[in-house]
């Protein structure tokens, strides 16, 4: 499988190459002056950019081949087609442990929480030490 994936690779890098040389040839190589276009370089031009669309569906094919295979290794997470959003929890145990350290929490923010002094009209929230 990963040659199939270097070869496709190589292919569209090639393709990719030669696609950009042919739109480019006309005026690397000064064929093209000034004016309307000649016969061959609409042909080179309409050849070189088929080869380019060429080259890119190949990166998109094998790019999309990589993933596949990763996916099939385990090495990346499975595609979330499932429909649930992010950030919602698919297992019942992981919920039961997330409400247990919810509550956990607000037990010890109640218990190590100050009760609140009454403040007159002229004290500042801000007190100085003594």
């Amino acid at each position: 499988m990963t040659l199939r994936l270097i070869l496709g690779l190589g292919w569209s890098l090639v393709a990719g190459l030669t696609g950009g040389w042919l739109v480019l040839a006309p005026w690397a190589l000064g064929l093209q002056g000034g004016g309307d276009w000649t016969t061959v370089t609409k042909s080179e031009l309409g050849a070189g950019l088929g080869l380019l669309v060429l080259s890119l569906a190949g990166v998109v094919i094998v790019a999309a081949q990589a993933v596949r295979m990763l996916r099939e290794a385990g090495a990346l997470a499975p595609s979330r087609s499932s429909g649930a959003p992010d950030g919602v929890t698919a297992s019942p145990e992981m919920e039961k442990a997330l409400i247990a350290l919810a509550q956990a929490l607000a037990e010890d923010l109640d218990a190590h929480r100050e009760p609140a002094a009454p403040r007159s009209g002229g004290e500042s929230a801000w007190r100085q030490p003594s």
